[in-house]
């Protein structure tokens, strides 16, 4: 049976090391807490297509890798904690072994960077950029599989960065989606053997049982197997952790998977429009046959249910076919928020992008991550409630990057235009032709493979929270925040490549008076970029312990200077500078679980100075530093912790002077090869949209 595509699903074209990195929020491209630069697996999650050197690790809290206490065979309890751990900063030294998870509020905007080899927004080239996010829809923490929600769609997420670095167990069919869950949490077998997932054991035996869809182009290349498994880009049947290669590779997917849609950026906005936005999974079915009972928290019964890929066959298999979407009306309004136009970027760099000022900015997208409503109600995410009170959802972002050329219709080209030379079909693209060039000349060849003539590269983040605005908080609930992160990692411009040295993101950016901001980072204890280094330099160049991520905020009275200025200094019984942090009657929210406890602006400026809270207080650094027990900060930071969330600055009742403010990280502002320094502006008014600059 050919199933051809009913919105021609666009699988594009890359060569050589087209390779794709999500910058911010940070793109894992498979890493977890390697002391490598190149990762260890690239297998572990997912197929990100990329070089192996890419990516950055997981969050850590605490200042050393304790996160990993045994080398990375660690137990599940002791890696992913609740993630209230370091909350209060009082406590963030306590040694708790725990992965760390970024944490956003609900509405807030998170501006998404990425950089891509090949470019996009040009004539060179037709591409597209898919973004999605995929959150837990049951509880992380639960062993009991048979308690698990949408098991029988396939779409169960509990979302796991794991503890070690080693590729998931796969089930070869249904009736084995529950063991291998148990062995890959370590319930079963070695009990420290706990793997990264985000897509789940039935999710991929049912891609393994399904007939992969014969309508679509494979040029002249012989898949070796009929099932989802087998694609143009994956004839061999490769497996990446638990991913579906026939969704990964082709857009919209004609089954219900894990990812909700956020945005399509690319070349043929039109197109998208009106032929590729309606089937998103967001606004459009996607039927699955589940088992007899017709419980979509039941497996399939066996591998017929399973495999079903119309209602015909699932009936004929005595199942039910069920339809799944993510709750949302299909519009022209809608497809013009989802379809975007690509911003010009050059090919052949992973550089920044046309459009933004002075042209020095990365490809980006404004993400306003959703509301909990919506992710309750429309997403159907799971919602945890926090030891402190808050509620909150578990979250992953992925980016899936397409590239083509023009040699054939993306669109329209199918199946019937496969290599078929005994009945005179000949592909209009073949393996490394030899072309005719006229004029009785010898021919030449191209270097092209037909695996890669439509390759789909991608990246995803770790695991991240997203919290409810508190109840007690005015300014939260109705000013506008933006999210302002640390982007990089330890290592000079070419020990980090293809990732980047430290930055903030956004680092020139406007704000009105009456706005909220997040300052909140990440980091790793073993960014040291050791070997094997594989075609770039080993070595972790940097201030401060080797493979230590650090950061943390000071103010400047000019981005061209190095020295922050001292916060006491008075002239005329006036403080001399003008600080961000030291406005009357600014009201500042300390995060202690998006709760609203209020500080004071000297407060402030301690947590954000030592590197996110080893300084609680301007009395408490006074009082440790008198002490003789040796536990003052370190200049470099080394005693800090890796990672901070503190940083949510409100205020709200217009009394922040406007002008400029310019901000510097004096851990890593190494003047001879990089500067990690911030603009922020603030404009009079009310809320408006954050506007975004490079500075000059």
């Amino acid at each position: 049976m050919l199933r051809f595509s009913t919105t021609g699903l666009l699988f594009l074209f890359g060569v050589g090391n087209c390779d794709q990195y999500l910058q911010n929020p940070k793109g894992s491209n498979n890493r977890l807490n390697e002391k490598s630069a190149n990762r260890n697996n690239g297998n572990r999650l997912f197929d990100s297509q990329n070089n192996n050197r890419g990516g950055y690790n997981v969050g850590e809290t605490g200042d050393s890798n304790d996160a990993f206490a045994d080398n990375g065979q660690t137990s599940k309890a002791s890696v992913e904690g609740d993630s209230q751990e370091m909350w209060d900063p009082t406590n963030q030294l306590a040694g708790n072994s725990v992965q760390y998870n970024m944490a956003y509020q609900e509405g807030s905007e998170l501006r998404m960077t990425w950089t891509s080899q090949h470019g996009c927004g040009q004539a060179m080239n037709n591409c597209n950029m898919v973004i999605q996010f995929a959150c837990d829809d049951n509880d992380k923490d639960g062993t009991d599989f048979s308690a698990f929600a949408n098991k029988g769609l396939g779409t169960r997420a509990t979302l796991h960065d794991g503890g070690n670095t080693d590729t998931p167990r796969e089930p070869n069919n249904i009736g084995q989606a529950e063991t291998q869950f148990e062995a890959n949490n370590g319930i079963t077998g070695n009990a420290n053997d706990f793997r990264g997932r985000h897509e789940s054991e039935e999710y991929y035996a049912m891609c393994k049982a399904r007939e992969r869809n014969k309508g679509l182009f494979t040029a002249d290349q012989k898949l070796k197997g009929h099932s989802q498994i087998y694609t143009r880009q994956n004839p061999n049947g490769q497996r990446r952790g638990l991913e579906c290669p026939e969704e990964r590779d082709y857009f919209p997917h004609e089954f219900p998977s894990i990812w909700r849609d956020i945005a399509w950026i690319g070349n043929d906005v039109e197109y998208c429009k009106t032929d590729i936005a309606k089937y998103s999974q967001n606004v459009h079915n996607k039927y699955a046959c589940v088992g007899s009972a017709g419980d979509v928290n039941d497996l399939p019964d066996d591998d017929a249910q399973a495999g079903a890929v119309t209602e015909a066959e699932c009936t004929a298999a005595n199942g039910n076919w069920v339809a799944t979407n993510w709750g949302f009306t299909f519009s022209e309004a809608w497809a013009s928020q989802f379809c975007q136009g690509a911003q010009w970027s050059q090919i052949n760099h992973l550089g920044n992008v046309d459009g933004t000022s002075m042209g020095g900015q990365m490809a980006s997208y404004d993400w306003q991550i959703p509301s909990y409503n919506q992710l309750k109600n429309n997403y159907g995410c799971y919602e945890y409630t926090s030891a402190t009170g808050p509620k909150y959802f578990r979250l992953v972002v992925r980016t899936r990057y397409n590239i083509s050329t023009g040699d054939y219709d993306p669109y329209q080209t199918d199946a019937s235009m496969n290599n078929d030379p005994q009945n005179g079909v000949i592909s209009p693209v073949t393996q490394n032709p030899t072309i005719d060039i006229g004029a009785f000349m010898q021919g030449m060849r191209l270097a092209l493979n037909t695996a890669q003539t439509g390759r789909t590269f991608q990246d995803r983040s770790h695991v991240f929270s997203v919290f409810q605005k508190p109840a007690n908080s005015a300014e939260q609930r109705t000013s506008t925040m933006l999210n302002v992160n640390v982007r990089g990692k330890r290592g000079n411009i070419v020990q980090t490549f293809p990732a980047m040295e430290y930055d903030f993101e956004p680092n020139d950016f406007e704000i009105s008076q009456n706005q909220c901001v997040h300052f909140q980072w990440t980091g790793s204890n073993t960014h040291n970029n050791g070997n094997p280094a594989g075609d770039g330099q080993a070595g972790d160049a940097g201030e401060g312990a080797g493979g230590t991520d650090r950061s943390n905020i000071m103010e400047m009275s000019s981005m061209r200077n190095s020295y922050p200025f001292p916060y006491d200094v008075e002239e005329n019984g006036d403080k001399k500078f003008r600080s961000f942090f030291d406005h009357v009657n600014c009201k500042y929210a300390h995060d202690t679980g998006f709760a609203g406890v209020r500080l004071d602006a000297d407060h402030v400026k301690a947590i954000m100075a030592t590197g996110g809270g080893y300084y609680y207080s301007e009395n408490g650094a006074l009082s440790t530093m008198n002490s003789a027990d040796g536990n003052e900060v370190n200049p470099l930071l080394n005693n800090a912790s890796a990672s901070f969330k503190q940083g949510l600055v409100c205020c709200t009742n217009g009394s922040t002077p406007t002008g400029n403010y310019y901000m510097v990280s004096t851990r890593n502002n190494n003047f001879t090869n990089r500067a990690q320094k911030m603009k922020i502006t603030v404009v009079a008014g009310g809320a408006q949209e954050f506007k975004y600059y490079q500075t000059q």
